[in-house]
């Protein structure tokens, strides 16, 4: 750690907890590899961590599902020191967006910003459809995620806000450009051009920290470095883990400190 790190927090993303295995997707190994997760968060002295969301996977049963998010919440509860909560798009897949919020004791909305330290952080959600209405239990397309046009409205202001402060702005589903087969990436929201341009305009975002493309990538965009990290769930065992402990230093340097399969690497903003 640098001596002019402003602050310091963990991730982890993709744990798609359940008592299920399919492809590479170990499930049922997220809760031992979160456990691990909050005991080295715990050791590091964090200011905060996060959960990048997709914290659990479908079963097809509400109640079992509920009881995975209690359970994954229940072991995030072990760090002492805040914690903050992105919505993937697999938590609102049996539920409404405030009651799985509700589930994990979280205190905040879907979207929120705070500031820690003189940096500023903006939480964002892509779990809407084009008509900006939110997914919910039964109707949501996971290739098919937007931010609605009123929550571009309010990152506006609030980055706009947040002028002269360094800011990090955090969203499951990816914001940045990517092409899949000739078509944008169906992990980048629909409408990610018009994201950008509002991060763009805001002229002090240093880093967008990512989550839902589960082999993760450093990609940079019109000066910002968008990161997306590894998902939790890949591979089984211990040894397959990945998390993330993230500082921002005084220069703007966004380094990144990977644990498990998760890579390290240190971006900056032009």
């Amino acid at each position: 750690m640098t001596d002019d790190t402003r602050v310091r927090f963990g991730a982890f993303a993709d744990p798609h907890y359940a008592e299920k295995v399919y492809g590479n997707r170990h499930c049922e190994d997220s809760a031992a590899k979160l456990g691990a997760c909050v005991e080295t968060f715990e050791e590091a002295g964090l200011d905060f961590a996060v959960s990048m969301g997709d914290l659990i996977d479908s079963v097809g049963k509400r109640e079992e599902e509920a009881g995975y998010a209690r359970t994954m919440a229940g072991i995030f509860a072990g760090l002492d020191g805040p914690r903050h909560w992105v919505l993937g798009n697999h938590d609102v897949q049996a539920f409404a967006k405030e009651e799985f919020l509700m589930l994990c004791g979280a205190a905040y909305p879907p979207y929120y910003s705070f500031d820690l330290k003189g940096v500023h952080f903006a939480i964002l959600d892509g779990n809407c459809h084009e008509d900006g209405g939110d997914f919910r239990a039964g109707a949501f397309s996971w290739d098919e995620a937007w931010v609605a046009e009123r929550q571009l409205e309010w990152l506006a202001c609030d980055l706009g806000a947040a002028a002269g402060r360094p800011a990090i702005v955090l969203c499951h589903e990816n914001l940045d450009h990517r092409l899949w087969e000739g078509a944008l990436d169906p992990h980048v929201v629909r409408n990610a051009e018009r994201v950008r341009d509002v991060l763009e305009g805001a002229g002090n975002v240093k880093a967008v920290i990512q989550a839902h493309y589960h082999p993760g990538l450093v990609v940079e965009k019109s000066g910002i470095p968008y990161i997306a990290l590894r998902a939790m769930v890949v591979g089984p065992g211990l040894e397959n883990n990945a998390f993330a402990v993230i500082r921002l230093e005084g220069d703007g340097t966004v380094a990144v400190e990977g644990f498990g399969q998760q890579e390290s690497c240190r971006v900056r903003a032009v």
